[in-house]
Parts: structure tokens; sequence; C-alpha cells
């Protein structure tokens, strides 16, 4: 009986961890989902309006600015902060911004409500990252990193295909004032959620005052100084932002393609972006299934398979069917996202483990912030190109800046291996 009671004892805590994981993951799910349907809806209900898929590129690429701001502040409250008051305040400020978007966009200029609205739902994007990941692997435990991060990214394409998924049957059965009721009700629950999975793990080991804007410079400072003396890492970095940049070709390219070239109905736009989500969630899955498969020493071999997954959709777009190129792009994008979250695990499950505990969450914050930068820019890009040239032409200049990325890492694998 003793030794029972032993045994219920020690498991006591692995239960209630779990427990907390889980709830965790759900909230994760619950805001990350609204948070794409509410980024995919409100553009394309602008480009509805409109039409103009400059337009399009250009308020996607200002909503992302908030994004690249918020970021090292997102890094410096994952290795500082107070995690569990600062999620339940974000989840709050969500629902309200879901709320107002509805008699907002009556009264003020289309176009100037929703880049303020997706600068809201970007820049708390930008905060939720870097805390969640650090929460995450706290929870399984540092030994397995390359796992947890697997699972944030599996949840995070969950969210990728639940979201277009309700966004589009929420905005094309009831329109965009029912999707943002539901995005409000949803960040209410996630909000509840993180208050209830972060009960007794609510700090991160926070010293001093981390609320004074010099704590925050003198931290930024410190990630930077560590970049720096790590040349090597920050290659990493900006050939993941490079890659991050030629990718944003096929996000932009979707709604253009679907509805402005191939004819189709904007419901269409919705089954790529299902794709793309499943591609990435098998690709993440492949990864926490068999992390001993994957590493970051076969990065080069994973940008290339990304290549492969552009060639079919060029091909049917400049000889196939409208028919075959939808089918080609449903495809080749969830092969393409499949291979894409597989090299995203690595990277960041490569920075996990590189980085000095006590800087982990302020140069994650730094990944995500070059990321950040490459998107917008990959928006004004591909918002102008497409309105210029055929999908087709645009798709090869993608292959084209994918096919370099991928040389440039065989070209400098001896140093990453070593690092790795």
């Amino acid at each position: 009986m003793a030794g029972m009671r032993r045994i219920s004892v020690s498991l006591a805590p692995k239960t209630v961890r779990s427990i907390r994981l889980f709830g965790l993951l759900v909230a994760q799910l619950c805001a990350y989902s609204m948070l794409s349907a509410l980024c995919f809806a409100c553009p394309l209900y602008l480009f509805d309006c409109s039409g103009s898929s400059t337009l399009y590129g250009a308020v996607a690429a200002i909503a992302f600015i908030p994004g690249v701001l918020a970021t090292p502040a997102g890094g410096i409250l994952a290795d500082r902060g107070r995690h569990r008051g600062v999620l339940v305040v974000l989840g709050i400020v969500l629902m309200a911004a879901s709320l107002l978007f509805i008699p907002m966009k009556r009264s003020l200029p289309l176009a100037v409500v929703v880049v303020a609205m997706l600068c809201v739902q970007y820049g708390i994007q930008s905060l939720l990252k870097p805390m969640l990941q650090i929460e995450t692997v706290r929870m399984t435990g540092p030994e397995k990193v390359e796992r947890a991060t697997a699972l944030v990214s599996q949840i995070t394409m969950a969210s990728n295909i639940l979201g277009p998924v309700v966004g589009t049957a929420v905005y094309g059965c009831f329109g965009i004032d029912a999707l943002c009721e539901t995005a409000a009700l949803t960040f209410a629950m996630s909000a509840l959620l993180f208050g209830g999975a972060l009960k007794r793990n609510a700090s991160s080991g926070m010293t001093g005052d981390s609320t004074t804007c010099s704590t925050y410079r003198s931290d930024f400072r410190e990630s930077i100084r560590y970049l720096l003396q790590n040349a090597s890492l920050l290659v990493v970095f900006l050939l993941a932002a490079i890659l991050n940049l030629a990718l944003v070709g096929l996000t932009i390219g979707a709604p253009v393609i679907v509805a402005k070239h191939l004819g189709m109905q904007s419901s269409f736009v919705g089954i790529i972006e299902v794709a793309m989500g499943l591609g990435g969630l098998v690709g993440s899955g492949l990864v926490g299934i068999w992390p001993h498969r994957f590493s970051f020493k076969g990065i080069c071999r994973y940008v290339a398979m990304i290549c492969f997954g552009v060639v079919p959709i060029i091909v049917t777009l400049l000889s196939g069917p409208d028919e075959l190129a939808f089918a080609a792009l449903a495809a080749g994008s969830a092969w393409v996202m499949a291979w894409a979250s597989i090299t995203s695990v690595e990277i960041v499950s490569f920075v996990q483990r590189s980085a000095p505990k006590e800087l982990c969450g302020k140069v994650l914050a730094l990944v995500y912030m070059m990321l950040s930068c490459a998107t917008p820019i990959g928006q004004l890009v591909y918002g102008l190109a497409y309105d210029r040239w055929a999908p087709a032409i645009v798709f090869a200049g993608m292959l084209a800046v994918l096919t370099s990325t991928t040389a440039l890492f065989n070209r400098l694998k001896s140093r990453l291996w070593r690092m790795s």
C-alpha cells in the first residue's frame, strides 16, 4: 500500500503537467486559428470590395510593421515576464479588437480599418510566439526541445487549416461581422485557458524591474551582441529570412491566381489555404513522430524538396487547363509547406539548442523578427508582380530565389554542420 501511495504521488505532478500542457495547446489552437481566420478573411474582404491585388499586397505588408516592431518585446517577455498575465491580457485585447472592427468599418475607410485590424493581429502574434515556445519547452522538458518545437508547429499548422476553413465558411455564409463575433468569443475562451493552464507556472524566473525601457534596451543589445559574436548563426537567420521571402509568393498568389486568373469563386481560396495547412501539419508531424530521422544537417535537402513542389505549378499555369492548374496549385502548395515546416522546425530547434538559456527567448524573437521583416517586403514585391506579370513568371522568380537559397546552404554546409 505504501508503495502504491508513492507511485500515485510521483505520477501526480506529471499528470498535472500534462493537463496544463493540453490546456496550453488548446488555448494556442483557439487563439491561432482565429488569428489565421481573421488574417485570411479581412484582406480577402478588402480584395472582394476593391479588386486590386496591389492594394491587397500593400495592406498586408503595412500590417506586418507592428509585428516586426513587437517581436523583440515578445522575446524579452518570454525571458523575463510573467507569461500568465500577459497572455490573458493579449486574449482580451484580441477580443476587443474583433468587436470594434464591426462598427469601425462602417464609419471609416475600409483599407484603413483592415490595416488597423491586421496590425493588432500581427503585433499580438509576435508577442505570443516566443512565450508559447518557451512555455511548451518548459512543460515538456528541456531534453525534448525538437519534439516540443514540432508540437508548437503542429498546433500552428492545424490553426492554419482550421482558420481558413472557419473564415471561409462563416465569411461566405454569414459575412465578416459574424466572423468577428465568432473570433471575439474564441479569443475570450483562449484567455481563460491561458489563465488556467499557467496558474502555477506563471513566472519565468524574472529578476529585477522588467518594465523599464532601459531593461528592454539592455536585453535587446545583449542578444544582438551574442549574434554578432556568432556570425554563422546570423547567416542561418538571413537564409531563413530569404526562404520566407520567397514563400510569401505562394500565400499572396493563392487568392490572386484563384479569383483573378482562374476565375473561380473566393471560397476556393480556402481550399488552397487548407492544403498549405495540411502540408505544414504533415511536415511538423513527421518531425514530432520521428525526430531522429530529421536534423539540421539535412537543411539543404529540405529546401531542395521545396523547389520540386514549385515546378508543377509553373508548368500547369503555362499550359494546363484551369482545373489542372488549380489541382497543381493545391498539391504543390501542400508539398512546399510540408518541407517548409520541416525546415522551420529544424531551424528553431537549432536556435534553442545553441542559444544560452537566459537569451533563448530574445534570440528566438530575433529569428521571428527577421522572418517578419522578409514577409512585408515579399508582400509588396509580389503584390506588384502579380499585377504586372503572369503568375507563371512570378512563380519562376520564386523558384530562382529558392534554388539560390539551396545553393547558399550547400556552400556553407561545412560550417553549419560544425555548429549543429
